[in-house]
């Protein structure tokens, strides 16, 4: 009986789920978190400032080859760190300026694939023809680094978190930053 008055109010707790805008004001803000909407707005605004500074210039049209770096996690959290660099990434290629290789990275290549099949050149299986030949693969022009850095603070019951979104744009030729920039989310709470 008690276990039957139970279920009632687990089925209305249910029916109170609803859709949102990821980035709008209904969002579920943590002050000690990395919330979606930070996500969001860091990537965008990494990205946009990336792209007014001019240092990735594709030439006559044609994309320059960019390579994830590593992307430190200073933070006190677990963090995915691709979620951030997937947004930028996306935003960078859909704006025509760069494509980012997924056959090379400081942890192994971020997709096999391309390894995998330059395997076949042994096996008579297959035909030998649509096999990518050797020297087919592209080096990165450039390669994108960074470091997610947490300060929190507290004054009585307020608590406040500064979160530091920090990436470097390297030229591979020359190892020089041609492009670095930081943005802030500052968020408190009680």
């Amino acid at each position: 009986s008690m276990y039957l008055a139970v279920l009632p109010a687990l089925a209305l707790g249910c029916a109170t789920a609803k859709y949102i805008d990821h980035d709008g004001r209904d969002s579920v803000v943590n002050v000690g978190q990395i919330n979606t909407q930070d996500w969001i707005r860091a990537a965008d605004e990494l990205t946009q400032s990336l792209l007014l500074s001019g240092a990735i210039q594709s030439v006559a049209g044609k994309p320059k080859v960019l390579m994830i770096g590593r992307i430190k996690n200073n933070t006190t959290q677990h963090i995915d760190t691709d979620s951030l660099m997937k947004k930028i990434r996306v935003s960078l290629n859909k704006g025509g300026r760069a494509l980012t290789t997924t056959a090379v990275g400081l942890d192994g290549p971020e997709d096999e694939s391309s390894k995998a099949v330059r395997e076949l050149r042994a096996d008579d299986e297959f035909n030998q023809t649509t096999i990518p030949g050797k020297g087919n693969l592209v080096s990165p022009d450039y390669s994108l680094s960074g470091k997610i850095i947490q300060n929190s603070a507290r004054a009585g019951r307020i608590k406040q978190s500064e979160f530091a979104f920090q990436l470097s744009l390297t030229d591979l030729k020359t190892g020089l930053a041609t492009w670095e920039e930081e943005k802030l989310i500052v968020k408190q709470g009680s």
